[in-house]
């Protein structure tokens, strides 16, 4: 998207239902665009949902620096992440946080509220930030310090990026996995004896 080249890109990735946090993000939208460079930044929102309409009006209506791509090829997701400079997800609850572990691989921050699923993988001021749910202030301190900072946001882009290679190995899964299977067996062993 070069219209967009020298503007921050700010990604919001996954479903755009209420679950995923965009209640917050619609009510404060008008708060964040004025308390940042409007101009500086550009919005990618990928994904669908029963709120993409809702969504598309309000960041259309306040900001020409937008573009809602809607559902993406999954193999796709990774070229949109490597070429924005932060993703940012306002979901309270997560299972995995899939999200955050697919921009840390393509080296950016994330900026996340410090909820389930999501505090796991995120060292808040080292690979992106955590900001207390519902925190309007905090999210746009903490939203504003990585617009601001490019040094800063690829820093924690690396920081990002080698967690993911500490973490997520073929090598730590399998081990992972042996220690459950030997807590299994002990467990049936125990209950053997008993």
């Amino acid at each position: 998207m070069p219209e967009f080249d020298n503007k921050i890109k700010l990604i919001f990735l996954g479903r755009l239902t209420p679950e995923k946090g965009w209640n917050f993000t619609l009510k404060n939208l008008s708060d964040i665009l004025k308390k940042i460079d409007k101009n500086q930044v550009a919005f990618l929102i990928v994904g669908d949902g029963e709120l993409k309409e809702k969504i598309t009006q309000s960041f259309t209506k306040l900001t020409p620096h937008c573009h809602i791509f809607g559902r993406v090829d999954p193999d796709d997701i990774p070229a949109l992440l490597i070429n924005s400079d932060l993703h940012i997800t306002t979901s309270k609850k997560e299972t995995r946080g899939l999200t955050v572990l697919e921009a840390f691989t393509a080296g950016i921050p994330v900026l996340a509220p410090h909820s389930e699923g999501i505090i796991e993988n995120i060292e808040s001021g080292v690979n992106g930030f955590l900001y207390n749910p519902g925190d309007i202030e905090d999210f746009i301190a903490k939203l504003k310090i990585l617009i601001e900072d490019r040094n800063l946001r690829q820093q924690m882009g690396l920081q990002g990026q080698a967690s993911i290679k500490d973490k997520y190995t073929w090598d730590v899964a399998i081990n992972n996995l042996l220690e459950i299977w030997q807590k299994q067996i002990s467990n049936i062993n125990e209950s053997i004896d008993n």
